[in-house]
């Protein structure tokens, strides 16, 4: 009976840590090969939208010179690959909202909505063209068509493809937590099978001693040490794995989709200096509309564009202190935002430098948006656009340089969730051979251990 029961929690040893072992993994391949790449790429869907709007304004701002900034040749080249790019990451949130009716609506609807916004876009710049429109001065039909267009993409595509991206995020966040769940229960039961499994050799053992008066018995000795280190050994391993998993979600993946979130929000905020410049009714809503969308990539308590660009100055100067994050004035509530405190603490050791970089960047990025505005209440279109013109301009500009300063952070990032994916791989993969080889010798243990006992009853 003392042999059966040996067997049975070897057994249930076995089947405990197969099971978790096997929950870890499907989590880390969830994770790091479904919803993980899948949520990224949706939050990029944001990015490509406010591209393509950014990219229509800008042809509209050139009128007739076809060679401001980079080109017209370029903006249409860069319309035609954000679209490509909108229409893969909406691909990819339909695979990962399967099922949800909500969220499969909303990709639908964001679907139709581009088909009508290139519409509209399309018959601004057709209308701009036979109008002949000099730099700056948009033909009022065009514009009245733009209007409509970029009226679409801010109250309908942008904010479904926004939470379309939160809602990966959540679907993600809620997966994680389920499997770690999971993991955790397994190892409640790998642990209580695994001092059974003990417990009973020990009582074997004991009661061998007592009945056969053998002082030792050798193969249950290393029967139980192996029980030991099979149970302590799969459950280090499901520790790591899951503190790699957590890492690879949280220093990783998560931080990534915050600074894409950070370079979507950007991008748009750029887009609207030249809405600013080619509407003049609207021209107000414009500049609250980018002072607002500034606070949400980087805040600062400031009311006016103007506080803000001197905050940001010392933002950038003051890294990596950051400005009110000592607590000591209570009217501050510190340096918020994509770019601020949650950024520099999801920073790994040695990331410090490029965070200072996009930082920098982004502070260069509001210099000239001072310039732009200044110049444009000055009454000097032509400086305004130029200034414009130089800040989108793909070699030159303050925005492209500080998309590659935010790109360069997001990739140490990736790097991390890629890693952290392949070390908690790796801390389960010897359990793969090694649990079902390890309960086999144990069990045989148990036979070598028992027979010979067994044997002096014929």
């Amino acid at each position: 009976m003392l042999s059966l029961l040996c067997v049975a929690t070897i057994v249930g040893l076995f089947g405990s840590a197969t099971v978790t072992l096997g929950q870890a993994r499907d989590g880390l391949d969830v994770l790091g090969r479904d919803a993980g790449p899948q949520a990224m790429a949706t939050t990029e869907l944001y990015l490509a939208l406010a591209d393509m709007d950014a990219r229509v304004v800008n042809i509209l701002l050139m009128g007739t010179d076809h060679d401001l900034g980079s080109g017209r040749e370029e903006s249409e080249a860069g319309y035609e690959s954000s679209r490509g790019q909108a229409n893969e990451a909406l691909l990819q949130a339909a695979s990962l909202t399967e099922g949800d009716t909500v969220e499969e609506y909303n990709v639908q609807a964001v679907l139709d909505g581009i088909g009508a916004y290139e519409q509209l876009a399309a018959e601004a710049r057709l209308l701009n063209d036979e109008a002949g429109a000099p730099p700056g001065e948009v033909d009022p039909e065009a514009l009245r068509s733009y209007r409509q267009a970029t009226r679409l993409m801010h109250t309908e595509l942008l904010p479904k493809a926004f939470n379309l991206g939160l809602d990966s995020s959540a679907i993600v966040r809620t997966n994680h937590e389920e499997g770690q769940s999971a993991v955790a229960m397994g190892l409640v039961w790998v642990g209580g099978v695994g001092v059974a499994t003990v417990a009973a050799l020990i009582a074997l053992q004991l009661y061998l001693r007592v009945r056969f008066r053998r002082r030792f018995n050798a193969p249950l000795l290393v029967a139980t040490v192996g029980a030991m280190v099979l149970t302590v050994g799969v459950t280090l391993a499901l520790n790591s794995s899951g503190g790699h998993q957590s890492e690879a979600k949280d220093e990783g993946l998560d931080a990534a989709m915050a600074l894409a979130r950070a370079g979507a929000i950007t991008t748009d905020m750029q887009a609207d200096q030249s809405r600013y410049l080619i509407d003049d009714v609207f021209a107000d809503n414009y500049q609250q509309v980018y002072l607002e969308r500034s606070q949400q990539v980087l805040f600062r308590p400031a009311s006016t564009l103007e506080d803000y660009y001197a905050e940001i100055g010392e933002v950038s100067e003051a890294f990596p202190e950051l400005p009110g994050s000592d607590g000591s004035d209570s009217r501050d509530p510190g340096t918020l935002g994509y770019l601020g405190q949650s950024a520099q603490e999801a920073l790994l050791p040695g990331q410090e430098d490029a965070l200072a970089e996009v930082l920098s960047a982004y502070n260069d990025v509001q210099v000239e948006d001072q310039r732009l505005r200044a110049a444009a209440r000055d009454g000097d279109l032509e400086a305004a656009i130029d200034v414009r013109m130089g800040v989108s301009h793909t070699e030159e500009g303050v925005f492209p340089a500080y998309m590659d300063a935010l790109d360069g952070l997001i990739d140490l990032h990736r790097e991390e969730f890629t890693d952290g994916i392949d070390r908690g791989d790796a801390a389960l993969a010897p359990w793969t051979w090694g649990l079902p080889v390890g309960a086999l010798i144990l069990l045989t243990l148990v036979v070598i251990g028992v027979r010979p006992r067994l044997a002096e009853y014929r």
